[in-house]
């Protein structure tokens, strides 16, 4: 049995070495191995600590897989291992037939996980179900040695109560059994007689318990050669390691009543009497409900909880020390899925806060698991659907990453691997194509859940600072205060890299509240400038937001219409911050009129329909005229666009689809308003045509009507052109490319169907052809007939004319462009025109469209990710080269709209550039893990271009 790449298994290279030494060890197996070859090659895959067992006990491994629906419940469990357990006669025989006994049920559940036969409850419950069985019988097991020597305690028993996930029944693959002991009450054991007749060896009940308890523990979580049952946790008793190992009933309650603390009311939310006296166990949970369940709650308990979250935040900020928080393996927070950020333990606290809180007089919300207390919050109306959705979702989700983590060696890890060899193998163990992709959810997972768990409690508030503006002190505003020294150690304690420039960013800053023309507008600019100095100093990219608010200082102390829109909507300081640092396209917008700055405080930040884009440009046009209304549209949508993306609120697909969007329908609506007679119409090429424009694109587009043109036809096109094109104090609305047309610039600027009929068929070259694949109609008012015959005489031409086109020709295309037009040198990237970047890969998707159209005209879509899926649909593509395809366009895409987004055209091979550290932190990874990246995915492509 020979395992590929293409096996599926997330770790092929394992499960082959381990089917290896299983056939090494028993060639005898080797036609069974091959009736249970998924099985086995599965478990090898996901478990090392197993397939070491089932190396060497093979007939427990094919016992498992015949045997994947045994029953579960800790009954059938219980009587099992009694029955294995009965002949007995020594601790040491006995440990290693518990410690068997849970290996070969852990394959069973193990398989049924992996396999996808049972859902995470149904895991977690039998691992539970499986504890308690252990537990019980170990207890029964244990005990009887002690009864040989000192008789048994009278009128007397023990319980063991279970805490924690085992409490919950939500165990996992390695997890400690968190659980402490009760016993009835004080009194002796019976002894034992000896041959002369007399009784020795009584001793307490208390000591006899806490021997019982010494023993029991060592008896599972002793480490032998065949490794432990389970960790056995005492660490949540009473006094904690300080405490006697077992108490009394009463002793309990005497505890709880006087020293019980908040921490210890959460830990007993979950108590679950799980072996022993079950009888004494629920007499402990009657014991205890008082103090965990309150009947009333005061103020002082609400801030014993508020510390608690406190204290929490602490220790996690801990864990989350030492990671680059660009790396993302680190996420830019703990790896620790369990303690860290966003993590296992703050759904899991989340729900506990409600149970303290409410617990006492909502009886329905005391439940031990996790699924069932979220449901019970979501009937009583403690949160709504969305939340009680993303908290499960997401604790399915994490506690499944908890399992695979676990699974693999049998270690108690919920700490994410650092190497990206193993991240990639977890990420398919998660069903992710490759890490990224794991890593990219995994963070949006663990924001989502930070974010609810946030809004259960207020963080605690910081002290009053006694700086009147943040960072900088009042003195600094002062005119008469030298700057330099009075900086140097304040800026230290910020992001600042150069501190030197910033001063002079400052300074300049500074300078300009004298600068004011009015005494309302310096009053103004004293309160607002610091304002902004003070957000621009606490975010990630100080420098950047200093630079642009050098230039914006200057026009507020100079436009007190600006001024006064901050002033009346302080919040917009935060938004215009985070532009100010993201990005120099859209600061130059929003320093340009203070209508682009009310903008984005007038309704909210979000995509907009085609509809209420029209809508929108018809008042404008009302109010500004046709030339103004259409930049103001485009900008607007530019700027909010340009924020949701820079806040990862929608990805450069969607941001591509919606400013194309954005300016089908200026020019559609354009044409409507200006054109005379309804043939004509617009072609629109290019990106336009894909729908892939970003920020600052040109548009390619062409005009036909369905007959001859008319002069006014002509008209109405050059009129259109003039007012997208003309300048003005704003720019130009769009820069407008008409050379795609019929025989380019020499050509008329309107063209009938017919023509283009003629001239597609007889004249066009190869690249026209390759250039009418993205072609669409932009306007869908009044052409329906137009537009579906220009597509049906778009897909004739290119069927007609494909088996013209050879791999020669586009690659001669190709190296004249790169040759002629690429930037890209030993130091710098050029994105779009170099070896392996967008072009080439545009260029092999549409030779393959025009090379294939003929047998699949499907595949002829304007969409270059439309056009990757049809290709692999048909079967033109495997599906891994049209998943890479994909992956690569979005992340060049990606690349390509931060370097728009910042004014540069090309990227400098410089792990330390602001650029490349900007764009690797967007994508949530290193500078180094950035370039590699590239670097991987322009040698794949070009690789893929080569054959």
């Amino acid at each position: 049995m020979h395992l590929t790449q293409d096996s599926g298994l997330p770790d092929p290279e394992r499960s082959q070495k381990n089917i290896q030494a299983f056939l090494s060890e028993h060639p005898e197996y080797a036609e069974r191995l091959n009736a249970f070859a998924t099985e086995v090659s599965t478990l090898f895959s996901y478990s090392q600590f197993l397939a070491n067992y089932c190396i060497k006990n093979p007939q427990e491994l094919f016992y498992a897989v015949d045997n994947l629906d045994m029953p579960f419940d800790t009954e059938h469990l219980i009587a099992e291992l009694k029955g294995l357990l009965a002949s007995c006669n020594s601790m040491n025989d006995g440990m290693k037939i518990i410690r068997d006994f849970r290996k070969n049920k852990f394959l069973v559940i193990t398989l049924k996980d992996i396999l996808r036969q049972a859902e995470l409850q149904e895991i977690m419950l039998d691992m539970s179900n499986l504890a308690d069985a252990i537990l019980c019988v170990s207890l029964e097991f244990v005990e009887s040695f002690l009864i040989e020597r000192y008789g048994r305690p009278e009128n007397n028993s023990i319980a063991v109560i279970a805490l924690g996930k085992l409490g919950a029944q939500e165990l996992n693959y390695s997890s400690d059994v968190d659980i402490i002991f009760v016993y009835k009450e004080d009194g002796q054991t019976s002894g034992i007689s000896t041959i002369q007749g007399m009784t020795i060896n009584k001793i307490s009940a208390f000591e006899y318990y806490t021997k019982l308890v010494e023993q029991y523990t060592r008896f599972l979580s002793a480490n032998t050669e065949d490794g432990f049952a389970y960790r056995v946790d005492l660490r949540l008793r009473p006094q904690g390691q300080r405490g006697s190992l077992v108490l009394p009933l009463k002793g309990y309650e005497e505890y709880y009543e006087s020293w019980g603390q908040t921490w210890e009311r959460a830990a007993l939310l979950r108590a679950r009497p799980s072996a022993g006296d079950m009888q004494l166990g629920q007499a402990f949970l009657k014991a205890i409900k008082p103090f965990v369940y309150r009947k009333y709650l005061d103020f002082e308990a609400i801030e014993e909880i508020r510390a608690m979250k406190s204290q929490v935040e602490q220790i996690k900020a801990e864990t989350s020390r030492g990671g680059s928080p660009k790396s993302p393996d680190f996420l830019g927070y703990s790896r620790d899925i369990k303690r860290g950020y966003g993590g296992i333990r703050e759904i899991e606290f989340f729900i506990q806060i409600f149970q303290l809180i409410y617990g006492g007089k909502e009886p329905v919300l005391r439940e031990r698991g996790t699924f069932k207390a979220l449901h019970k919050l979501l009937s009583k109306g403690f949160i709504g659907y969305e939340d009680y959705g993303q908290l499960s979702d997401n604790y399915i989700f994490l506690r499944t990453l908890e399992h695979r983590l676990q699974q693999l060696n049998d270690i108690q890890t919920h700490t994410l691997p650092s190497i990206d060899a193993e991240l990639d193998i977890l990420a398919r163990k998660m069903g992710f194509s490759d890490r990224l992709t794991f890593l990219s959810e995994l963070n949006k997972r663990r924001h989502r859940v930070r974010a609810i768990y946030d809004s259960l409690l207020e963080s605690r508030k910081s002290p009053p600072q006694c700086q009147t503006y943040g960072p900088l002190s009042s003195i600094f505003w002062d005119m008469e205060t030298p700057i330099e020294n009075l900086l140097t150690e304040e800026l230290s304690n910020t992001k600042i890299t150069d501190i030197k420039k910033a001063i002079h960013y400052l300074t300049k800053i500074r300078n300009n509240i004298y600068s004011f023309q009015t005494i309302r507008g310096r009053r103004l600019l004293e309160d607002v400038l610091p304002k902004f100095v003070d957000e621009a100093l606490k975010g990630m990219n100080p420098e950047s937001a200093l630079l642009q608010l050098v230039d914006f200082s200057n026009i507020l102390s100079s436009k007190e219409s600006y001024l006064e829109v901050i002033a009346q909507r302080p919040q917009i300081i935060s938004v215009l911050n985070f532009i100010f640092s993201q990005s120099e396209y859209l600061s130059k917008i929003l320093t340009g009129s203070p209508e682009y700055i009310e903008s984005i405080v007038e309704g909210e930040i979000r995509k907009k329909s085609s509809w209420e884009l029209k809508n929108e440009l018809n008042i404008l046009m009302e109010r500004h005229g046709k030339s103004a209304a259409i930049r103001l549209l485009r900008k607007f949508e530019e700027i909010k666009l340009g924020l949701l993306f820079l806040d990862k609120k929608i990805s450069v697909i969607e941001l591509m689809k919606t400013l194309s969007k954005t300016a089908d329908v200026i020019l559609s609506t354009l044409l409507q308003k200006l054109k005379t007679t309804p043939s004509l119409n617009i072609i629109a090429f290019g990106k336009l045509g894909g729908r892939e424009i970003i920020f600052n694109s040109d548009l390619d587009l062409i005009f036909i009507t369905h007959d001859e043109p008319l002069e006014a036809d002509i008209k109405t096109a050059e009129q259109l052109l003039r007012i997208c094109m003309s300048y003005t104090k704003d720019a130009i609305a769009y820069k407008i490319d008409t050379r795609l047309r019929p025989n380019g610039s020499k050509g008329p600027l309107v063209s009938s169907l017919s023509g283009l009929r003629e001239y597609y068929l007889k004249h066009a070259q190869v690249w026209e052809l390759q250039a009418l694949l993205k072609a669409r109609p932009i306007c869908n008012f009044r052409f329906q007939v137009s537009n579906l015959r220009f597509m049906e005489l778009k897909r004739e031409i290119l069927i007609e004319r494909s088996s013209e086109i050879t791999i020669s020709d586009i690659k001669k295309m190709r190296e004249k462009i790169q040759k002629e037009l690429s930037k890209e040198t030993p130091n710098t990237y050029d994105i779009k025109l170099g070896i392996g970047g967008i072009e080439e890969l545009e260029f092999i998707v549409q030779y393959l469209q025009l090379k294939n159209c003929k047998k699949s005209p499907q595949i002829l879509v304007q969409g270059t990710l439309d056009a990757i899926n049809r290709l692999s649909k048909m079967n033109i593509l495997k599906d891994s080269d049209s998943m890479m395809l994909k992956e690569t366009y979005i992340f060049y895409r990606t690349i390509e709209t931060m370097l728009r987004l910042r004014n540069e055209t090309i990227l400098k091979k410089d792990a330390h550039s602001a650029v490349v550290q900007g764009i690797a932190s967007f994508l949530n990874i290193t500078e180094e893990e950035f370039i590699n990246l590239l670097n991987a995915k322009k040698a794949w492509i070009r690789n893929f271009w080569d054959k």
